[in-house]
């Protein structure tokens, strides 16, 4: 898993942690993770079962904690890795931004998906490319 976090105004913190799929031992890292996150047995169960397939993804937010976790499953191009993370970074947006009462269509809005997508960038590239980082 990558962990990162980032500020939100001027002096708010959000974490998020990045799990990339790769078999089955991920599988029970990710299912842990999301228990300690807080959901439930159910709920996780049900996510793992979406990640066990191609070019998923899920996000879940913990307000009380101020933290999101990203999942993206096995992708079968890096297109599709970048389509699903795309996607993934769209939900965490519109958590933060209704946490905080940001109206979705608006520049703020857009400059913390800008912000999320940076740091979700040096996650991905971290799995893709550790050498090179």
């Amino acid at each position: 898993m990558v962990r990162f976090g980032f500020y939100i105004g001027d002096n708010d913190w959000w974490i998020m942690g990045y799990f990339n799929i790769k078999d089955s031992d991920d599988l029970k890292i990710v299912f842990g993770a999301l228990l300690a996150s807080g959901l439930d047995s159910e709920k996780a169960n049900k996510a793992v079962n979406v990640l066990s397939g191609t070019n998923k993804g899920y996000t879940l937010t913990n307000f009380n904690e101020h933290s999101s976790i990203v999942c993206t499953s096995k992708a079968s191009s890096y297109g599709e890795m970048f389509n699903t993370v795309a996607h993934e970074i769209k939900h965490i947006t519109e958590h933060i931004s209704d946490y905080y009462k940001v109206n979705p269509k608006s520049e703020e809005a857009a400059y913390l998906q800008g912000e999320i997508s940076r740091k979700m960038y040096e996650a991905v590239a971290l799995v893709i490319c550790p050498k090179n980082i």
